[in-house]
């Protein structure tokens, strides 16, 4: 029998990730299927034909969409001609529901069956969507358990499969050799920047998060900084970070060593936050966008919060320092109790415990694979 074909859409690291690990368990099924279309490094590792790379589409912010809208449009014409020309028996798309809702709409004029893996965030903003996901979509795999009721409130069938991250997260060692294995000081006390995985938040984050380890370091010069590199950025967008004056160590990769070798850890909102939980980390969640996406999204948004921590808690487990207040000063005064054994520690480490038994178990990505066999 002829293998099964399967396109796959994802448009951001954290997609690829989470793919790629689907992708390791379809490999293992008998007359396991052959899979294309759009992904990044992890997924080409596994086998996938990335016929479409996703460096192009890390976009994030209304105005920063608007202004790449030719590059993403010209990406969808693609994929829509892929759909036509290979007709797989199976769309598989992954998060990045601006673009992959559109695709779903083209899938289904074809009569293509489409799972959709990790809901678009319809709890936090925009409920309505959920109609035009449900005429375009077959099955939603879902990875918060509160997500199911959404679905059957509209009859699209709707499976919880865990949350990826369960599961994957974890570094072996003590925390003082993989200090030491990234080339850090093992004993000296560490604080972790994480300014994102694209290219914008760099350009936005990375000056405020090196300002408050220029200040930090002036007030304990004993305390040494990790600031992490998404694999797939350019070492040029990090250049300011060697005029530093102190003790920064630049890691490219290996997020969660990283994360593991920090005692706190400064980060851009998103899918990171919840490694840094499932880690134990504690942290301070810090995000800006154009003023004028942020304008017009923090109208539309229902949520109180932006991280995924306190969104899966439901209360503010983590502090969130939002455009203006994402600032050195304001930083340092929530980062500083973190470093220290204080109540505010504490309490944090016990909110980051509950979110981790919130997320489930692990295996997600076999259960998923079940799920894509099913379909298939």
């Amino acid at each position: 029998m002829a293998a099964k074909r399967i396109m796959l859409s994802v448009g951001e690291p954290s997609g690829d990730l989470h793919a790629a690990h689907l992708l390791e368990q379809l490999k293992r099924r008998e007359n396991s299927p052959t899979c294309f279309g759009m992904g990044g490094a992890r997924m080409r590792q596994q086998g996938f034909d990335a016929i479409v790379g996703i460096e192009q589409m890390a976009v994030m912010g209304l105005v920063e969409i608007i202004r790449h809208f030719p590059t993403l449009y010209g990406v969808l014409r693609q994929m829509r001609a892929l759909l036509n020309s290979r007709r797989p028996d199976l769309l598989i798309l992954v998060d990045y529901p601006g673009f992959n809702l559109l695709l779903a709409k083209s899938a289904k004029q074809l009569g293509i069956p489409v799972l959709y893996y990790i809901s678009p965030k319809i709890w936090v903003w925009r409920e309505s969507r959920i109609h035009k996901i449900a005429k375009r979509v077959d099955h939603m795999a879902l990875i918060f358990p509160f997500e199911r009721a959404y679905y059957q409130r509209v009859g699209l069938p709707a499976t919880y499969v865990g949350h990826p991250l369960v599961g994957e997260v974890g570094c072996d060692g003590s925390v003082e050799q993989v200090r030491e294995k990234l080339g850090l000081d093992p004993q000296r006390k560490t604080v972790g920047l994480f300014p994102g995985s694209r290219r914008g938040e760099v350009v936005t984050l990375l000056p405020e998060l090196l300002e408050s380890a220029r200040q930090l370091s002036q007030q304990d010069p004993s305390i040494q900084f990790l600031l992490s590199q998404a694999p797939e950025l350019p070492d040029t967008l990090f250049e300011a970070a060697e005029l530093f004056q102190g003790h920064l160590h630049r890691v490219k990769g290996d997020a969660h060593c990283a994360i593991h070798a920090c005692d706190a850890i400064v980060t851009a909102s998103g899918t990171v936050t919840l490694e840094m939980a499932l880690l134990n980390r504690p942290m301070v969640v810090i995000y800006r966008m154009a003023p004028l996406s942020y304008a017009i999204l923090s109208r539309l948004i229902k949520t109180r919060w932006i991280s995924l921590v306190n969104i899966v808690a439901e209360r503010e487990v983590v502090p969130e320092l939002l455009q203006d207040q994402a600032a050195a000063e304001t930083i340092l005064q929530q980062l500083q109790p973190l470093l220290q054994q204080s109540p505010e520690r504490e309490a944090m480490l016990q909110g980051l415990e509950q979110v981790r038994s919130t997320l489930g178990e692990g295996h997600s990505a076999a259960r998923l694979a079940e799920l894509v066999e099913g379909m298939i």
